[in-house]
């Protein structure tokens, strides 16, 4: 090999050495924070300590259906407030459905013995008013049992994933931490359905200690927007050696 091919090699060496970036899935194209490597759950980190495979967030998926004609106002989560309450704190009027299988108040008996972060979240509606619906200002609540009321607005549009352009759903990048003291509102529009599914990247569970694992166990939550995107093409007039920095 003569000198100027033991170059070229070089230069393409270097480069190869960035091309972890080019990994659109793993980077999720917002290099989100809560996309987090390790695993998750009771079974994969008690093999390993929780430090085996990446896997990928399987979503709590639920749907609210106004079966009127009014708009009401409901609740996602919340234990301590509304476990034990008509309809789980939200109107008759709303039917919850766990798209996954169980029921609602599986889940949110759930939050309470087994905290978790929800990194990801896409909105889907349906029915009437699907771009109203989209257009909602969700309120972040944390109740604490001394008084203290913390409430925090999640515009959906605002926060709408940058790759998106279906007109029924909005995918939203925003790290929310669930326990009993922690739900969410927001409005639902006459006759309207919206499906949330929520991804969580982070869980708490003892269970997984006593399995030989990890209390604290991750995922990684899927890329739900912008999959088709084109990749980015740089064109330059520089000379190649200068992406390693060589002179």
């Amino acid at each position: 090999m003569n000198t100027k091919e033991k170059e070229l090699k070089s230069y393409i060496n270097s480069t190869e050495q960035m091309s972890h970036f080019d990994d659109y899935d793993s980077a999720e194209g917002d290099f989100s924070e809560f996309d987090d490597q390790s695993s998750f759950d009771d079974y994969n980190s008690a093999n390993g300590g929780g430090a085996g495979a990446e896997i990928t967030s399987a979503p709590y998926v639920i749907q609210y259906a106004n079966t009127t004609a009014s708009d009401i106002t409901c609740t996602f989560l919340g234990f301590n407030d509304n476990f034990g309450a008509t309809n789980y704190g939200n109107p008759v009027a709303a039917v919850i459905t766990n798209l996954q299988g169980g029921t609602y108040g599986r889940l949110l008996a759930q939050s309470n013995n087994k905290n978790f972060v929800i990194g990801k979240w896409r909105f889907s509606a349906s029915g009437s008013n699907i771009s109203a619906q989209l257009q909602q200002t969700l309120i972040l609540n944390h109740v604490e049992a001394s008084g203290i009321v913390t409430q925090v607005p999640l515009n959906m549009t605002v926060l709408k994933d940058l790759f998106q352009f279906s007109t029924t759903e909005i995918d939203m990048t925003r790290r929310v931490t669930f326990d009993g003291n922690t739900y969410i509102t927001f409005t639902l529009k006459a006759s309207a359905t919206l499906v949330i599914a929520a991804y969580p990247t982070l869980s708490v569970s003892n269970k997984a200690m006593l399995n030989g694992g990890a209390a604290m166990n991750k995922a990684i939550a899927p890329r739900l927007s912008g999959k088709n995107a084109a990749p980015v093409i740089i064109q330059t007039t520089q000379d190649v050696r200068g992406i390693s920095g060589r002179g």
